[in-house]
C-alpha cells in the first residue's frame, strides 16, 4: 500500500483523537489488522474506503493521497462522553448532504 495513504489515516485518526480500538471497532475488523494498514503493511478494500472518508469527512483523493484538499470536521462533544463512531460518520454524511444541497440552492 502506498506509504501516503497510511500516513494519511494515522494522522487522521491522531487529529481526531480516535484510538486504533474505537476505529477498528467502527470498521469491523481487529485493531491488529488496522495497525497494519496504518503502517502500510496491508490493503483495505472500497467498503472501508468509503466507511474511513465518512468518518474522517474527507474524500477518497485526500485519503488516497491524490489532493491536499481537506475540510476537517465541525462535529464536537463533550470529552467526557464516549464517543460513537457510527453516529459521526452519519452525521458527517448528512452534513455533506447539507453543504451539497446549500450548493445546488445558490446555483438557481
Amino acid at each position: 500500500m502506498n506509504r501516503t495513504v497510511a500516513k494519511n489515516l494515522s494522522k487522521l485518526r491522531r487529529e481526531n483523537g480516535y484510538t486504533q480500538e474505537q476505529v477498528s471497532n467502527y470498521l469491523g475488523i481487529t485493531q491488529s489488522n488496522l495497525s497494519k494498514i496504518e503502517n502500510g503493511e496491508r490493503n483495505f478494500n472500497m467498503t472501508l474506503l468509503d466507511k474511513l472518508c465518512l468518518l474522517y469527512n474527507c474524500s477518497p483523493e485526500y485519503l488516497l493521497g491524490e489532493s491536499d484538499c481537506h475540510e476537517k470536521s465541525s462535529i464536537a462533544f463533550r470529552s467526557h462522553e464516549k464517543v460513537d463512531l457510527d453516529v459521526v460518520a452519519k452525521m458527517n454524511e448528512v452534513t455533506g448532504y447539507l453543504k451539497l444541497l446549500r450548493k445546488l440552492e445558490g446555483e438557481y
